[in-house]
């Protein structure tokens, strides 16, 4: 493809082995998402296995949370002194001991401390991944890639958070534990592959230096990106609020504990048509996109209300049904919106603007699961109800503040088909 142009009205495409290689990183981010989620769906079962209350189980979510944001930016700049590839491998291995450790937890004290290890190198994956991401694609196609990764997220809602629970349901949560971990060492084996050298010679973008990992060059806009972070810590805690508790929604809306895996289902299925949706339009116009997500995100958990008015059963789970829907596509969208603007802010500083990001994501999750075990002693509907106000101050702040940037300059004429080649 040497030599070979595009034409200055199309965008440079990704061809086969990029796409192949975002895959391995996306099914790095889908293996991390399912074990941190892991408790929403088994949520009862582990309170009951373990002999401590719901609520202690949901603050394995927000404990979680706090050890990621407080070690994210120091472990990031420990990660920067080797490759980008040995640092995300690594932080798969250290999830792999966390998933071993979960399997053998009889003991609340030995599940947190599952909990923790793999806490310690969650900013790490999550700081790299879309950096990594963004230097195997042309500055145009950074969004579309970073949805690309982003995809994993989703899969693992569709996929895994689901999955985890029907099969915890089968053969318990221990033994789901232990097949977590064996799926996470296949995902290590094809990072390895996806970041070995080319055939060629030349090195992997992906594990070669960090400055060339950015959307684009420059300085970063510092203001710019803690604006940006700030709104999306405050969407994430509005999410997180309410998705900790997901099992206990479900059941108050449905009356039947058996809808968690049929909704959980539902959220992930609506959440990749979101991922899909928003690769094809963050590109261009990200700040429209921005302003649908985000509405889009109100309503769905506007919509959990009316599931706790005395409906009849029927009406209440169709719009649980619907909510879970739109709440799950809206989401897992503003994950590449927020991330692919910090990524066009950075300019060559992306690590550290991407841990800065990791770092106000995990405080949102913290302060949501936080909050909503201190609202479930009241009624499960105070919630959606809180979510329903946070979210709507996020989507006021895009809509009047503008903390999207717009879409970057497309790449000249003459620009190669693909990076580095």
């Amino acid at each position: 493809m040497n030599g070979t142009t595009l034409p200055a009205d199309r965008p440079a495409r990704i061809d086969a082995r990029t796409a192949a290689r975002l895959a391995a990183l996306a099914a790095a981010t889908f293996v991390y998402v399912t074990f941190e989620v892991f408790p929403v769906g088994l949520l009862t079962d582990m309170a009951h296995s373990l002999d401590v209350p719901e609520s202690r189980i949901g603050l394995l979510v927000s404990g979680y949370a706090v050890v990621a944001a407080v070690v994210t930016v120091p472990t990031v700049a420990l990660a920067a002194r080797v490759s980008r590839g040995t640092a995300l491998l690594g932080s798969l291995l250290v999830l792999i001991a966390a998933e071993i450790t979960a399997a053998l937890a009889h003991t609340y004290p030995m599940m947190v401390v599952s909990r923790v290890a793999a806490a310690l190198t969650h900013g790490v994956l999550w700081s790299l991944i879309a950096p990594a991401a963004a230097g195997l694609v042309p500055r145009e196609r950074v969004g579309t890639a970073t949805a690309a990764v982003f995809g994993g997220a989703s899969l693992a809602s569709i996929v895994g958070s689901p999955g985890t629970t029907l099969i915890g349901q089968l053969i318990g949560w221990r033994a789901t534990a232990l097949l977590l971990a064996l799926a996470t060492a296949a995902v290590a084996a094809a990072l390895v592959w996806a970041l070995r050298r080319r055939p060629d010679g030349g090195p992997q973008e992906a594990a070669g230096p960090r400055e060339e990992g950015g959307a684009g060059g420059g300085g970063m806009d510092r203001r710019a990106v803690l604006t940006l972070c700030g709104v999306a810590l405050v969407l994430v805690t509005a999410h997180f609020l309410s998705y900790t508790y997901f099992a206990v929604l479900v059941t108050g809306i449905t009356g039947s504990s058996g809808a968690v895996v049929a909704l959980l289902t539902v959220f992930g299925l609506a959440g990749a048509a979101g991922t899909f949706l928003v690769g094809r339009h963050n590109d261009t116009a990200p700040r429209r996109t921005a302003a649908v997500t985000m509405a889009v995100f109100v309503a769905g958990v506007a919509l959990l209300l009316p599931g706790f008015a005395p409906l009849p059963v029927a009406v209440g789970a169709t719009t649980a049904a619907v909510a879970v829907a739109l709440w799950g596509g809206a989401f897992a969208a503003a994950g590449p919106v927020f991330q692919t603007g910090i990524m066009h802010l950075a300019g060559d500083e992306a690590d550290r603007a991407s841990s800065i990001y990791v770092t106000g994501f995990q405080i949102g999750i913290a302060s949501g699961s936080a909050l909503g075990a201190a609202l479930l002693g009241g009624s499960p509907a105070w919630l959606p109800t809180i979510s329903t106000a946070l979210a709507t101050a996020v989507l006021l702040a895009v809509l009047l503040r503008s903390p999207i940037p717009g879409a970057p300059a497309r790449a000249s004429a003459a620009a190669p088909t693909r990076r580095g080649e």
